[in-house]
């Protein structure tokens, strides 16, 4: 017989001890309540903002030639002045900028929205001239989309003055004054009703091939489900080698077993980011099958055919890679919390909330993957997929979005090993978390650990990243004003300050952290004599690399720019602001704190590469990050050798300055044959090559030999 009263007695029980549960309650109650209308009002607000705009942009058009452009000016000047008495609303419209530009033919350039041919057939008088309009427009590009519609606007505002007019005309009505005139204007005349109604035809007609509109109907849905699937597949996994172990009471064997807990870790990292890969394979692999074999194109071609290019899936799969790291080691480090599998499926759903937070609104057609969202993780690689699908995304933008996305899977593998090995975590209990950040707990050290070093670099990267971007804006053009700013607040002030406050609150050894220590004198000679010849390997190295990939002219007319305004500044602030400023500080966070945080975990070659791919990171150009990788390799071997800071700071003041000085200087350009004015780089003459080649080398010899002892250098054995 069932008991009503039992059954409610172990309801309420069970009901208790779930609402007793604070963390549970957050993860499945306040989280949700919280995130969702916060996303949804970012949606409306994006939304809305986009709209605003688009509405408020320069629309380019381009025409055939002069008179052509003169005509559509004068439709659109005519529409503006009629707007008050056509249009009352006060809604702000786009503007119209007319070019003559390539020939019909040719396709529609990347920067115009529109191409337009006007063709006038004359028409007895007074009636005006049959105006036919064509328009080529990019179906599946939104700015191009909006620019046609608001085109069409005009022209049916302009078709409908000229049909006022010729009905004035028609009925013996002055145009202007409104007056009737004696006679009717066109007695005798043809009155055919289909050119006083339809003076001006429109043709418009989408330009996108059958590919770019397979890709962008893909490019609408398939990269968030695929980011979604790359999260999802990681969780299950991620659980269970987590929470499940310690549920199983298997965690504390595997802890004591004589294995590094790097090792352990990433060991079950790596597991996680494989099966989230492999459901990310599996999903590309059913669209790829879907659209292929299941007649989807001939369903959706409808007027206007299309082709899917699923040739591009495997290299958005191998995209993907660095997602599923970062995922993995997210999902690995927020389930080592839990104390069981119920716990830990709690913990993800808010990692799968900020996951939608992150997708959702960069989905929209109009954001584009510039400015910081090159960098926003897992947004950024949504906006990827879509450009790849689409075939709009360029090689830089692809470059900074997964080394941006690699930083964040690097640091967040290193926090995950960290909390793994803590006692806080291994043994979860109710206030376990807060001993974590209890500075009176932790154990004075000499050097950072590598998680902290990572860490540190993944939250310095999009601040640095925000801010020179909000400081420089989408031009050069106030170069010197943004390099004061950049001095105080992230060369003095992040890459300084933060890093001595951070190992003074973890109880962290500032001077042998930061290697203030005399160096040996060969150690202060080699970095003299690498001064004195790394401008000429670099000038090589440079040229060398155009001839390989040729730089834009966006990115040469933006170097001249820059060029003009630092030799138009005074030669002491120059050096200051680019040479001795960024040197010490540079120096102190990359080679002191970062390379000091590698050197605890990793042995010399990958402390010093890694340290040198961070640094180049941070560059954000990327056309220059494999020399700023080289230099940021030498300038780490060169602390790592003499043990100390000072060698390199040396180095890298006297590298800015004299590529500084040597673009101001014209004799010395002249008698290095540099004066050319082409935008080329002309090569060094071999004179000067061999014998800069042969100082830097002799450097090298020279700081081999220059290595202080295993103990002082801090650093792991050599590999």
């Amino acid at each position: 017989m069932i008991s009503s009263r039992r059954i409610l007695t172990i309801y309420r029980k069970e009901l208790l001890e779930i609402i007793r549960d604070r963390r549970t309650m957050i993860a499945m109650i306040v989280i949700p309540v919280v995130l969702y209308p916060v996303l949804m009002l970012w949606l409306i607000w994006e939304t809305q903002s986009e709209q605003d705009k688009l509405s408020r942009t320069v629309m380019t058009i381009e025409v055939a030639d002069d008179p052509a452009r003169r005509d559509l000016e004068h439709i659109i000047a005519s529409v503006a002045r009629q707007q008050p008495a056509t249009s009352p609303s006060d809604e702000p419209r786009p503007r119209f900028d007319v070019r003559v530009g390539r020939t019909p033919d040719e396709e529609l350039g990347p920067e115009a929205q529109l191409r337009v041919a006007l063709n006038r057939a004359a028409q007895p008088v007074p009636l005006p001239p049959r105006l036919e309009v064509l328009i080529d427009y990019n179906d599946v590009n939104v700015r191009s989309r909006s620019a046609k519609e608001e085109l069409v606007f005009l022209l049916n505002e302009y078709r409908s003055i000229l049909t006022r007019e010729s009905i004035r005309r028609l009925l013996g009505h002055d145009a202007a004054a409104g007056t009737a005139l004696t006679q009717p204007a066109v007695s005798g005349v043809d009155r055919d009703i289909d050119l006083i109604l339809r003076p001006v035809e429109i043709t418009a007609t989408p330009t996108a091939s059958q590919r770019q509109r397979g890709g962008w109907a893909l490019g609408q849905i398939i990269p968030i489900l695929l980011v979604l699937m790359v999260v999802s597949g990681a969780i299950y996994p991620a659980v269970d080698l987590t929470a499940g172990e310690r549920e199983r009471g298997t965690l504390e064997t595997l802890m004591a077993t004589p294995v590094p807990t790097l090792h352990l870790i990433v060991g079950k990292f790596l597991v996680v980011a494989t099966i989230a890969l492999l459901t990310a394979a599996l999903n590309l692999a059913s669209v790829g099958a879907t659209m292929h074999f299941g007649g989807v194109s001939r369903l959706m071609a409808g007027a206007a055919p299309i082709e899917f290019p699923l040739s591009v899936l495997p290299i958005i799969l191998l995209c993907m890679v660095p997602l599923s790291l970062l995922a993995a080691a997210i999902l690995v480090a927020v389930c080592s919390f839990a104390r069981t599998f119920k716990e830990a499926q709690n913990y993800v759903v808010p990692v799968i909330i900020g996951t939608l937070v992150a997708c959702v609104p960069v989905s929209m057609e109009t954001v584009r993957l510039t400015g910081p969202l090159l960098i926003l993780p897992v947004g950024n690689m949504v906006l990827l997929a879509r450009d790849m699908l689409q075939q709009t995304c360029t090689a830089p933008a692809t470059i900074v979005v997964l080394l941006s996305t690699t930083l964040y899977a690097a640091a967040a593998i290193a926090v995950a090993a960290r909390l793994f090995g803590q006692e806080a975590v291994l043994f979860v209990d109710t206030g376990s978390f807060k001993n974590l950040f209890r500075r009176r707990l932790f154990t004075p050290a000499r050097r950072p650990t590598t998680a902290q070093a990572l860490l540190l670099a993944a939250l310095l990267f999009p601040i640095c990243f925000y801010g020179q971007l909000g400081l420089s804006g989408d031009s050069p053009a106030n170069l010197i004003p943004m390099l004061k700013q950049l001095a105080i607040w992230q060369f003095v002030g992040l890459f300084v300050v933060l890093p001595v406050i951070l190992c003074v609150y973890f109880r962290i050894d500032v001077l042998e952290t930061f290697r203030f220590r005399q160096p040996p004198a060969r150690a202060w000679l080699a970095a003299g004599m690498f001064g004195l010849s790394s401008w000429a390997i670099a000038q090589e190295f440079v040229r060398w690399q155009h001839q390989l990939l040729p730089p834009s002219q966006v990115m040469i007319e933006a170097a001249r720019q820059m060029d003009e305004q630092l030799n138009a500044a005074p030669l002491g602030l120059a050096l200051l602001l680019l040479a001795l400023i960024p040197a010490v500080c540079e120096e102190t966070l990359f080679r002191g704190f970062v390379l000091s945080g590698l050197s605890s975990g990793l042995k010399k070659w990958s402390a010093i590469l890694g340290s040198a791919a961070i640094f180049a990171t941070f560059h954000f150009m990327v056309d220059r990050i494999p020399l700023t990788f080289l230099l940021g390799a030498l300038l780490a071997y060169i602390c790592w050798q003499s043990g100390s800071l000072l060698p390199g700071i040396l180095f890298h003041i006297m590298h800015n300055g004299s590529m500084l000085v040597l673009s101001r200087a014209s004799a010395v350009r002249d008698w290095l044959g540099q004066a050319a004015d082409d935008g080329t780089m002309p090569a060094l003459p071999l004179s000067i090559r061999v014998a800069t080649a042969a100082v830097f080398l002799l450097a090298i010899l020279i700081l081999s030999t220059a290595t202080r002892s295993q103990d002082e250098n801090g650093g792991q054995s050599s590999d």
